[in-house]
Formats: C-alpha cells, sequence, structure tokens
C-alpha cells in the first residue's frame, strides 16, 4: 500500500514537472509542428535507434513539410526549424546570435572555430586566427596544392585504361590531406607516420558523433558511455589527440630553437608558410599565447574541414561531370583556354578565369552541400516571424533542403544545371537561398583555400583524364557524418586523354 502511494506521489511530481516544463514552451505553440507527432515523446522515438542515412533522411522529410518556421518536439522541448531565405538572412547575420546548442559538444573540440557554443568567444578567436589565411599565405600555398594534385594524377595513370572502375574519393582525399599536412603543419607527407591513420580515425569520430546527434536516446551522456560507439570514439580521439600533441609539441620546440628569429615588432619580420606556425606565435590580448590545448582544436578544426570538405567537393563534381559529358567538355574547354600551355603559371588571378569551372563547383554544392545541417542557440529573446522565441531556444537549419525549394530553385530543383550560376542568375535570387557553407559572421574562414584547392585538382585531373560513369544522379544516396557522405563509392571509369 505504501509502496503504491509512493508511486502515485512520484507520478504526480513528474507529471507536474512535466506540464511545468512544458509550460514554458507555450511560444512554439505558434510554430507548425512537422508530422507524424506521439503524445508526450513529440519525435524523440522516430529519432531513436536511427543509421546516419536513416537520420539524416528523417530530417529532410521534416523539413520538406516547412515553409518558413516548424518545429519538432523532444519530449515537451521544441527545437525550431527554419527554412525560408528572409529568416535564415536574420538568424545568421544577427550580432546576438552566434552561440551554438549543446550537441557541438559531442564534437569535443572546445575551442574549435566551429564547435566553440559561446558566440562572443568564438568572435575573439576568429579576429586573432583571420590573419593566418592572408593573401600572401594563400598565394605560397599554390605550389604545394599543384605538387600534390599532380602526384594524384601520376598515381591514377595506371588505372586510366578506360575499363577499371575506380572510387575517385580515395585517391582525392588522399591528395586532400597531404595538402592539408604540407599547409597546416609545415610537414610533407613522407615526414608523418601515422597521418593515415589520423585522419582515418577522424572519419570514425565524425561518424560516431554524426549519428548520436541525430539521435536522441543517446543526448545524455551517461547512456551514450554505455554505448559501443562511445568505446570506439574514444580509441579514435586518444589516438588523434597523441598525434597533434605531438606535432605541436616538436614545432614548438623547433620555433623556439631557432637562432636570430625577430622580434614581435620587427616591421620586416617574415611570415610563415603554414597555420600552425602562425598560431603558434599569435598573442592574445592579455598578451599570452594559444595553449596546447587550444592549439590542438584548431588542429583539429582546420584538418577535418580543410580535407573532408574539400576532398567531398571534388569528389562529387567528378561525379557530376562524369554524369554529365557535355558539361565535362565546357569546363575542359576553359581549363584549356586559361591554361594554354604549360608556360601559363598557376596563380590567383588564372585561377579566377575558370568562371564556368566555379559555376559548376556551386552547382555541384547547391545539390551536395558538404556540411548539410547547422544551428544555433538563441542568447535572449529574438522576435522572428513575429514569434517571440526565449533565451536558450535551438534553431536548426538544413541546406540540403533549402537547395531544392521549388519557389527559388524552379519546378525541378534536382536537375543538374550549373547555367544557374551565371551572374545575372544569380542576382535574381535571394542570397540567402545558397548556403553551402552556412553565412553571415560565422562563416566559413578557409572558403578562399579551399575554391583554391578544389580547382587545381579538377584541373589537373580533367587535362590528363576523361571522367565517365555508369552511375546516375538517382542512384546517389546520401548519409549524416557531420558532412554529407556518399553510402557507397564515388565510383567512375577513366580514360587518358591524347
Amino acid at each position: 500500500m505504501i509502496f503504491l502511494v509512493l508511486l502515485s506521489v512520484l507520478g504526480i511530481l513528474l507529471a507536474y514537472q512535466y506540464f511545468k516544463i512544458l509550460n514554458g514552451y507555450r511560444f512554439a505553440d505558434q510554430i507548425f509542428t512537422v508530422q507524424p507527432v506521439y503524445p508526450i515523446l513529440g519525435h524523440a522515438g522516430v529519432f531513436s535507434g536511427k543509421s546516419s542515412k536513416q537520420a539524416f533522411w528523417l530530417t529532410v522529410k521534416y523539413f520538406q513539410q516547412v515553409d518558413r518556421l516548424g518545429k519538432i518536439l523532444l519530449g515537451p522541448r521544441p527545437f525550431v526549424l527554419v527554412n525560408q531565405p528572409d529568416l535564415l538572412q536574420q538568424v545568421l547575420t544577427r550580432s546576438d546570435l552566434h552561440d551554438k546548442p549543446f550537441f557541438y559538444d559531442f564534437l569535443t573540440l572546445g575551442g574549435g572555430l566551429i564547435t566553440e557554443r559561446s558566440g562572443e568567444k568564438w568572435r575573439r578567436v576568429r579576429k586573432l586566427l583571420n590573419p593566418t589565411f592572408n593573401t600572401r599565405m594563400l598565394t605560397n600555398f599554390l605550389p604545394i596544392m599543384d605538387f600534390r594534385a599532380s602526384k594524384m594524377v601520376a598515381t591514377l595513370d595506371p588505372l586510366a585504361d578506360g575499363q577499371t572502375d575506380v572510387d575517385i574519393m580515395k585517391f582525392i582525399g588522399e591528395c586532400t590531406l597531404e595538402m592539408v599536412f604540407s599547409t597546416t603543419m609545415g610537414r610533407n607527407a613522407h615526414e608523418l607516420p601515422g597521418q593515415r591513420e589520423y585522419i582515418r580515425n577522424l572519419e570514425i569520430i565524425q561518424n560516431c558523433v554524426g549519428e548520436r546527434i541525430l539521435n536522441a536516446n543517446q543526448y545524455l551522456g551517461v547512456f551514450y558511455r554505455m554505448s559501443n560507439a562511445y568505446k570506439i570514439e574514444q580509441i579514435s580521439r586518444d589516438f588523434c589527440n597523441k598525434f597533434t600533441d605531438k606535432i605541436i609539441s616538436e614545432r614548438r620546440k623547433e620555433l623556439e630553437a631557432e637562432s636570430g628569429l625577430v622580434t614581435e615588432e620587427d616591421e620586416f619580420k617574415p611570415k610563415s608558410l603554414n597555420f600552425l606556425d602562425e598560431v603558434l606565435q599569435i598573442r592574445k590580448q592579455d598578451n599570452l599565447k594559444f595553449t596546447d590545448l587550444e592549439i590542438a582544436d584548431q588542429l583539429y578544426t582546420m584538418m577535418s574541414a580543410a580535407h573532408d570538405t574539400s576532398a567531398l567537393t571534388v569528389a562529387y563534381t567528378c561525379l557530376f561531370l562524369a554524369m554529365n559529358p557535355e558539361v565535362q567538355s565546357k569546363v575542359l574547354a576553359e581549363m584549356n583556354d586559361v591554361f594554354h600551355s604549360p608556360s601559363v603559371e598557376i596563380n590567383c588571378d588564372t585561377l579566377r578565369q575558370l568562371e564556368y569551372t566555379e559555376m559548376v563547383i556551386k552547382e555541384v554544392l547547391r545539390l551536395c552541400p558538404a556540411v548539410p545541417l547547422a544551428a544555433r542557440e538563441t542568447s535572449e529573446e529574438i522576435i522572428l516571424d513575429g514569434i517571440r522565441i526565449p533565451k536558450g531556444q535551438i534553431l536548426g537549419m538544413n541546406f540540403y533542403s533549402l537547395h531544392r525549394r521549388e519557389d527559388f530553385w524552379g519546378s525541378d530543383p534536382e536537375r543538374f544545371d550549373p547555367e544557374r550560376f551565371r551572374p545575372e542568375e544569380c542576382e535574381k535570387r535571394h542570397p540567402y537561398a545558397y548556403l553551402p557553407f552556412s553565412g553571415g559572421l560565422r562563416n566559413c574562414i578557409g572558403s578562399r583555400y579551399a575554391a583554391n584547392s578544389m580547382r587545381i585538382m579538377l584541373l589537373r585531373i580533367l587535362q590528363q583524364f576523361e571522367l565517365r560513369t555508369d552511375l546516375k544522379q538517382s542512384d546517389l544516396r546520401f548519409k549524416y557524418e557531420i558532412t554529407l557522405k556518399l553510402t557507397g563509392p564515388h565510383r567512375m571509369r577513366l580514360v587518358r586523354r591524347k
């Protein structure tokens, strides 16, 4: 009898607490709820136990129901879905909307530019890091990128018989890996034992974190730590931490040991030629340098962003060019026109002349945005679409769905058409209808770096090979692992050009 009374009291207390929480989210009553939704649990049961492929397609399905604002419910808690360019512009350009929600902590990269949750801290770090992507440094990276791209093409050449199936992503991934290690850490590929294991472990972490973000049952740390995914993730993290710590420690000692270093005040001080050296020598407002942990967070972020997003975009571009030979011919003609002889130098000016190539890359990023999902957390009350949204609420964005809105992209948004990005067409379109790397103030710091590396890799590949594939666009299936990845290989055949 006493047990039943205690159980009843506990039930009443839980119900009271639930409805108290629910009352705090009354603002969301004005926002459309995506369907189907279930009593008490909301959508929590739907986002539970899903693979990265299943969970991603659930988010796409839900965003397709949203014209301007919508919501999903995890129990009583709403997650606001923003899916209209005007509203996205408001969210991404507000000076008081730079905070990110709790699930960015799942990456465990603390102060990295992508994962730093505090908008105020992010602003300070971004300001310090902006000079590391100066024009001179980016220009000095071009020969390194070209050397690595040419090496990749030489590796592919024995397979270019028109018969052998090639997963182009494997080779492009190795190429971007070598580019990133050379430019980010100032090391050549053969000088870093374990670098491929480092990237493999980074990919394992991304897979684990991607599934955790889209699975509500893994949100609570106490439950996630009991899962097999947690054990796998920790093994990979341990490897990456030791690898990065070793590089930072060695390079810090090298810089301190170098004789004849000029002082910080010397206006003739030579600029370093890699990201790590720049970060090691930055001084913050308190005149202290970044700690090794802070540097590791930035390196993780740069490694993941520069390697994965660029490699995926180039691999997707190769696939779409193979599926659209008439577009491939136009790209090649433009490249041959600009780089008409071996004496034409690869520099910022010649790369900028690849205008149609840039249109093709943009269309690929429309259909396959490297980072398809993003979120913000309100740091104070805001008014969005006439609705007062309190502090501490999560706003979710899905760029994959945004890029397929018929009211901005026409009646056939799945069709691959680089002409969408002619200057006159872009002028007609809302600037926030296209957000392949997010937008606003918290945008991608390495966009110019990525643009250069992608154009150089495509240049060297297409100069040497014709790309063919039996795959059709309708065959492509995607999954979410922080970045947007294919569930299968980027399969194609290469034919040497005469």
